[in-house]
C-alpha cells in the first residue's frame, strides 16, 4: 500500500469565539485527506484560530515528502516531518498528517486507533469547558445548564483580571458545592505576582488545576507559581510546538500537567509520546481537546489508550463544532464520553455538506 495523494481544504466554521476578554477567535477549520493506492484513505481535521490558509498551504509543501510512502510506516514518516519542523513549519500541518495517517490505519486494519494504540479505556468523564462571558451572572447560568446536563467538573475561561477571575472561581465553587471538580484558563493573562495571588485562592477553593497563568515561554516564573502552590499548575498546548518542549517544563518542575492536543503539537504519535514521558515522571498529561469535531475525535482516540489523563474536555456550548460532519462526540447522562469505536478516529465526515463549506482546496 502506497501513499498517491494528499488533498487540503479550508472550511469555514461560521463560530466566532471569546477567550480572556482579549482573543476573538473565528474558527476555520482545515481538512486533510490522505488516499493509498489500495483505496484506503485517511481523514483528520484540526480548528485554527487564525492562519488556516498558512497551514493548509504549508500541508501543500508537505505533500512530496509523503506521497509514495507507506502510511503504515508512521514512526519513520512522522520523523522525517519532525526533521522539518525546524524550518517553522506550522505545527498543524504535521499534526494533521500524522493524524490523518492514524486514521487511515484504523480504517484498513477495522479497528479505532485507541485499540491499534493499545487500549485502556472505553469511557472516561468529560469536563465542560467554557468560552469568556460578559458577567459573573452570566457565567452563573450557564454552570447551572453544565449541571442540569450531567457534567461533574467545570473549567472557566476566565477574564484575565485577578480581582474579577478571584471573585468569580469563589461565586462558581460556592455555587456548585464541593462534589464538582474545578479548574480555570486564564490564557496567559497574569504576571507572575498575580498569578500567585490568584493561585493561592484557588488552593483555598480547592480547585484542581491552574492552566495556562502565564505565557509558555516563562519558564523560569513557571517553576516559581509551581514551587508557591498547591494547585497543579498546567499548560503547554498553545505556544509548546513538541512534546519534547514539554520535556524541559516537566523535568525542571515548572508544570504540574502537561497539555497537549494531537492536531496542534505533533500529531497522535506525538502526544502519545507526551502521556508516556509525563507518566515516567509521575505526572498527568491532560490532553486538550477544544474544538471541531475530529480534533475532538483525534485526541479522545489517544486518551483511551492512556492512563494519566483524567478528563476528556468537552467545548461548551454544545454543538457548535461538528459542522460537515455525520457523526459528533456526545456527552452521556452521567457527563462521561465514550471513545468512537468505529475504525479509525471513528468520525465520518458528510462530504456534501463539507465541500459546500469549503472557501479554498490547495
Amino acid at each position: 500500500m502506497k501513499i498517491t495523494d494528499v488533498s487540503v481544504q479550508v472550511v469555514d466554521a461560521g463560530v466566532t469565539m471569546l477567550f480572556a476578554e482579549r482573543l476573538i477567535m473565528n474558527l476555520a477549520n482545515v481538512i486533510v485527506r490522505v488516499k493509498t493506492d489500495d483505496g484506503v484513505e485517511g481523514v483528520a481535521g484540526s480548528s485554527t484560530y487564525l492562519g488556516a490558509r498558512a497551514v493548509a498551504a504549508a500541508l501543500a509543501e508537505l505533500k512530496p515528502l509523503i506521497i509514495g510512502e507507506d502510511p503504515l510506516y508512521r514512526e519513520r514518516i512522522w520523523q522525517r516531518l519532525n526533521e522539518v519542523s525546524i524550518l517553522i513549519v506550522p505545527p498543524h500541518s504535521i499534526a494533521l498528517l500524522d493524524c490523518a495517517l492514524w486514521d487511515l490505519a484504523g480504517r484498513a486494519a477495522g479497528l479505532p486507533v485507541y485499540k491499534l494504540l493499545g487500549a485502556q479505556r472505553d469511557v472516561l468523564p468529560a469536563y465542560a469547558s467554557s468560552l469568556t462571558y460578559p458577567t459573573l451572572a452570566d457565567f452563573q447560568r450557564e454552570v447551572d445548564v453544565w449541571l442540569e446536563r450531567g457534567f461533574r467538573a467545570i473549567k472557566l475561561h476566565v477574564w484575565g483580571d485577578p480581582e474579577r477571575d478571584i471573585e468569580l472561581c469563589t461565586a462558581v465553587r460556592a455555587q456548585v458545592g464541593p462534589g464538582v471538580a474545578l479548574m480555570i484558563d486564564a490564557v496567559g493573562s497574569y504576571t507572575l505576582v498575580d498569578a500567585i495571588r490568584v493561585g493561592r485562592r484557588l488552593d483555598e477553593l480547592a480547585y484542581e488545576w491552574f492552566e495556562m497563568p502565564l505565557r509558555d515561554q516563562h519558564i523560569q516564573a513557571y517553576k516559581t507559581l509551581a514551587d508557591a502552590l498547591d494547585i497543579a499548575v498546567a499548560s503547554g498546548e498553545v505556544h509548546t510546538r513538541t512534546y519534547q518542549e514539554a520535556a524541559n517544563y516537566l523535568t525542571t518542575g515548572a508544570w504540574d500537567i502537561v497539555r497537549i492536543d494531537a492536531v496542534i503539537s505533533g500529531g497522535i504519535t506525538a502526544t502519545k509520546k507526551a502521556a508516556a514521558l509525563a507518566e515516567a515522571l509521575g505526572l498527568r498529561c491532560e490532553i486538550h481537546s477544544f474544538g471541531y469535531t475530529l480534533a475532538q475525535a483525534a485526541n479522545l482516540q489517544v486518551m483511551g489508550a492512556v492512563s494519566n489523563c483524567r478528563y476528556f474536555e468537552y467545548p461548551m456550548p454544545m454543538g457548535g463544532y461538528g459542522a460537515g460532519m455525520v457523526d459528533q462526540i456526545e456527552l452521556e447522562a452521567d457527563g462521561t464520553v465514550r471513545v468512537p469505536s468505529k475504525p479509525g478516529l471513528g468520525v465520518d465526515v458528510d462530504w456534501e455538506r463539507m465541500d459546500a463549506m469549503t472557501v479554498e482546496r490547495f
